[in-house]
């Protein structure tokens, strides 16, 4: 128990666990799903359910494990793709806070998905209407900040346990669009985005202090001794 408790971070447990719940809200996905769908049968219906819920959680163990060697695979930073991940996170929050309709590229990904009537379960539903750019991001830089083992024993968890929620949510997306309507759903969805926002934010100001004082370390030091 000690040992699992030192690797065990709860801000950070915390903090991945607001923005993936606000990335992979499934209440958000539930009227795609249920569009993109339509014709579906109830058993075809709830298998598409399971291979989405089965993609999305694959992806983002991959993410959670290799993300980071990816990275350095194309050279990129990890200031720099923290900065660029923000910026993406914070672009989805406020359309979600605006209600935007889909953005072009979605919307083309789920007209192919749509011509593709048995494939659209793996794309663009769970790639990347489900889980998308700002997600990958999101779990990248979330596992910087931690060594393997704090990976698996605060990350993990989470990614596990939002993927379930969404396997859920759309294997009851009948029902719960119908008790919970249009409004109720546009307000949750509001709250994840003021959510997703903040996490944006500060993921954005991390990053350009860490490249700050990657590329001018010297400038820093002097600023720190002047306080």
């Amino acid at each position: 128990m000690g040992e699992l408790s030192e690797l065990f971070h709860q801000t950070i447990f915390l903090k991945f666990a607001a923005a993936l719940v606000a990335l992979l809200n499934p209440i958000y996905g539930i009227p795609v799903f249920l569009g993109m769908t339509q014709g579906y049968s109830p058993e075809e219906r709830k298998r598409t359910a399971s291979v989405i819920a089965l993609a999305v959680v694959t992806a983002a163990v991959v993410a959670t494990f290799i993300g980071e060697e990816i990275l350095r695979f194309f050279g990129i930073s990890v200031p720099a793709f923290q900065i660029a991940g923000g910026i993406i996170v914070l672009g989805i929050g406020l359309s979600m806070l605006k209600d935007d309709p889909p953005a072009e590229g979605d919307t083309k990904a789920a007209a192919a998905g749509q011509k593709k009537h048995k494939n659209i379960a793996v794309v663009p539903l769970a790639i990347p209407l489900t889980i998308g750019p700002g997600t990958f991001a999101t779990i990248i830089l979330f596992t910087h900040l931690l060594d393997d083992s704090s990976e698996i024993v605060t990350l993990l968890p989470v990614v596990i346990g939002i993927c379930l929620l969404v396997w859920l949510g759309l294997l009851f997306a009948d029902p719960i669009a119908r008790f919970l309507g249009n409004t109720v759903i546009s307000v949750i969805t509001r709250i994840m985005a003021i959510i997703l926002a903040a996490v944006a934010v500060e993921m954005i100001i991390n990053g350009v202090v860490q490249a700050y004082q990657v590329h001018y370390p010297n400038a820093a030091k002097t600023a720190m001794a002047a306080l």
